[in-house]
């Protein structure tokens, strides 16, 4: 679907998207916020499903992405830069279904006498989502980190940010904020551009890089 995977920033607090993209870049992290998977609603496991989100959905579709987010600023990687810090596609598993059945009983299983932290299922969870009958969201691709996403400046494959801002944000960037932070001079993207803008800037990029 995509060599890559996106993470797209909402504003926190009273920060703006803007405001939350250049802090993440500054501080070289996406924090995992909130718990996701199949087993957030189970009590005793503190915050071992608490992750950091990431959408493999193509780049020329991200339209989508953008209007669910609310947000035209993000940070792109390549798949193997997040497969080798820990991250995994979710596994969206459909209501009535053996392998829903299957993994349910697992779960079940494990909760049996108390639920013990160390137990592997726990590291699975959070990248089992189960499928509501009336609401699907597999469309996002959705990728996860357990716990916040360290990253560099090398690991970064492309930004996306609104392309009236691209000059300014490319001089903020590669200078690291006034040198008050890490250099940025990968890519940058519009997210609403069509798919030959997108791929025209990516056919630059060494792909073959992890």
């Amino acid at each position: 679907m995509s060599d890559h995977v996106v993470h797209f920033t909402r504003g926190v607090g009273d920060d703006d998207p803007y405001t939350t993209i250049m802090s993440i870049l500054s501080h070289g992290r996406i924090e995992a916020r909130n718990a996701f998977g199949c087993a957030t609603n189970v009590h005793g496991l503190g915050g071992t499903q608490v992750c950091a989100c990431f959408s493999e959905i193509p780049l020329d579709m991200l339209d989508r992405l953008v209007d669910r987010r609310e947000s035209r600023y993000g940070v792109g990687f390549r798949q193997p830069t997040l497969i080798a810090k820990g991250a995994a596609r979710v596994w969206y598993l459909d209501p009535d279904t053996p392998s829903r059945a299957a993994f349910h009983g697992m779960v079940t299983k494990a909760m049996t006498g108390g639920v013990d932290q160390a137990d592997p299922i726990w590291r699975l969870t959070p990248f089992v989502d189960y499928l509501a009958p009336n609401y699907r969201f597999e469309w996002e691709r959705e990728w996860r980190v357990r716990g916040d996403l360290i990253f560099t400046p090398d690991d970064v494959a492309f930004l996306f940010v609104p392309e009236d801002l691209h000059v300014a944000a490319k001089a903020f960037l590669i200078d690291g904020g006034g040198g008050a932070g890490p250099a940025y001079t990968c890519p940058i993207l519009d997210p609403l551009w069509n798919d030959e803008q997108i791929q025209a800037v990516l056919s630059t990029l060494d792909l073959a890089q992890p």
